[in-house]
Order: C-alpha cells, then structure tokens, then sequence
C-alpha cells in the first residue's frame, strides 16, 4: 500500500497513532481513501477555527474582495512601511526581521489578486478568510512596530517633536505572532504550496471543505499544503484577532499620526516663520497626545492577545483518533480491523 511522505508526516502530526484503531485505519486505506482522510481532517480542523471569524473586525478589507489596493488606506499603509524602512535605514537597523516582511507579504497578497478575485467571485470561503485574515495582519503588524518601536520626543532645544526609534524594542518584533506568520505565509508563496492549495479549493468550489471527492494526488497534496502549511497560519492570526477585538480603524489612526508627525517635522525644518512653526507645534501635540492615548491601548491589547492565544492553542491542540474525524471506515481499511 503505497503512502506517500506528506500524508505520513499530517497523520504523524494530527493523528493518535499509539491508538490501535486509528493505526490500522490510516495505515491501510488506499490512495483515495487517503485523500478523503486528509478532506475530513482538513474540515474538522477548519471549522474549529472559523467559528470565531465572526467576531473579529476586519473593516472595510472584505469589501475590497480579493483586490487590498482597493482598501480606502492602501496608499498610507503603503507610505507607512515606506517611512518605516527609511527610519530603520536611517538608524541602520535590519529590516528584515520585520519591516522587510510585511512588505513582501503586501506584495504577495497583491501579486495573487485575481486568485483572491475568484474567491469572492465563486464565494469560497476558505480563501476569502485566508485573504482577510493576511491583509489584516499587514496592517496590524504595521501599527504595531509604529507602538512598540517609533516614539515622539521632543527635539533639544526645540519646541517640536522629532520620530526616533526604540532600537530595543525593534529587536523584540522578530518574536512577534504577527511577523512569524507573516513569515510562514510568504515562505508558502515562495514554495508554491499556498497557491496550490488554493487553487485546489477554488477549482473544486469547496465552500467549507466538505463533499469533495478528492480522488486525485495532487489533491491530496494540495490538501496536506493547507494542512500543514495554511491552516496553522489562519488558525494563530485568527485566534489573536479573535481575543484582540481592536478596531481596525485604531490602525489606521496609527499609521496616519506617524505620517502627519513626519511631515510636521518636515515642514518645520523647511519653515522660517515663526508663527506657521507654532502652528505646526501645536499639531504636534495634538498628535502625540492621541497617538499616546491609542498606542497604550494597543500595546497592554497584544500582550493580552499573545498571551491568550498560545493558551488557546496549546488547550486546542490534540492528537485525533480516526472516529473522531471520519463519519465511517473507509472500505479499504475494512479488512484491517478483523
């Protein structure tokens, strides 16, 4: 009976094999029962993490179906890692450990716009959520090294605030939830197994991933790249927006007061009359204090959602015996259990 090593590595990894009914199943289904092991395992584990969907703001990124250079802030958010990466030139730090991330993710959410088109086009629902689930990672993980990274003080000598960087701070975002998975998304566009994937469930108009006869090899690979390569992603970005309940307009603000601080400082270096330099100042302050105000609410809210999150998974994460995810024995195990 011929395995190959992508399906033993995903029941390696999500079945209880030290059980002897789970073993004997999975050990003797034929090819096509292998690959109808992998749909329902890929199902159960899907609706256990699309529950929470539901309860997350994903703004107006939904609206935008498949196409996030529609999002009404795309060009500031894209300003915005722009301004980043030159500030961590400007201090000559390495950016990729985090900025250089969310920029290549950016460009692989957009680089795959008329696969995500088709999602919304046919409804698939998986991809549609993957789509909304990253788009909103990038412009979170944006924000968050604008909060954790980048502060206001006040220039000496000067009544005017200048950007500076947290270089300390800096180093800690490599660790982040945010970026690590970023990371494992663009890792997966580079591998191909994220459009494989894809193109798979969009091709066979798999809603929710049930009724699909999948009956091909490259189903069963296509099925076992969103198993171990997509399905972790959604469910660790999910659970963190889940138990964040930040409003993506919070973002937003964040990633405008950084650019109107910049272009404050700007102008009041280019400005010699003393008035326009008040009024700029008096900007200035109006800006820190709000941003101030929202980047503590977001800091104290992703400690929190970290926190809760690696709870969740590890509470979450079980090896299944097979009666656990499959409705009945497949035939071509029958035989193994007598």
């Amino acid at each position: 009976m011929y395995r190959s090593p992508e399906y033993l590595k995903t029941i390696d990894e999500f079945f209880d094999i030290t059980h002897t009914e789970t073993r004997k199943i999975l050990m003797n289904v034929n090819e096509a029962d292998q690959n109808q092991v992998l749909a329902s395992l890929t199902h159960k584990l899907y609706d256990n993490i699309v529950e929470r969907v539901d309860d997350i703001d994903y703004g107006t990124i939904p609206n935008t179906k498949g196409d996030i250079t529609k999002l009404e802030n795309y060009a500031k958010l894209v300003q915005c890692i722009e301004t980043i990466t030159e500030l961590l030139h400007e201090y000559k730090q390495d950016t990729s450990k985090n900025i250089d991330i969310v920029a290549e993710a950016l460009k692989n959410i957009v680089d795959r716009k008329k696969l995500f088109e088709r999602a919304f086009a046919y409804r698939v629902e998986l991809p549609m959520i993957m789509y909304s689930t990253i788009s909103l990672a990038v412009v979170s993980s944006v924000s968050f090294i604008i909060t954790s990274c980048i502060e206001f003080i006040k220039a000496p000598n000067q009544d005017t605030f200048d950007v500076e960087l947290d270089r300390v701070a800096l180093i800690k975002t490599k660790e982040n939830l945010l970026f690590t998975n970023l990371q494992k998304f663009n890792e997966s566009c580079r591998k191909g197994q994220f459009d494989n994937g894809m193109e798979f469930v969009i091709k066979n108009n798999i809603k929710n991933l049930t009724g699909a006869e999948v009956g091909l090899v490259v189903g069963g690979l296509a099925l076992v790249g969103i198993l171990l390569n997509i399905l972790p992603i959604m469910r660790e970005l999910i659970f963190f927006f889940y138990y964040s309940r930040v409003r993506v307009s919070d973002y937003f603000d964040i990633q405008a007061d950084l650019l109107q601080m910049n272009a404050h400082a700007l102008s009041y270096n280019t400005e010699k009359d003393q008035d326009e330099k008040k009024r700029i100042v008096s900007k200035q302050m109006k800006i820190v204090e709000m941003f101030r105000k929202i980047a503590n609410k977001l800091s104290i809210n992703h400690k929190q959602s970290e926190v809760n999150t690696t709870k969740e998974i590890v509470n979450n994460t079980k090896k299944y015996r097979t009666d656990e995810v499959l409705d009945s024995v497949p035939d071509s195990a029958t035989s193994a259990l007598f």
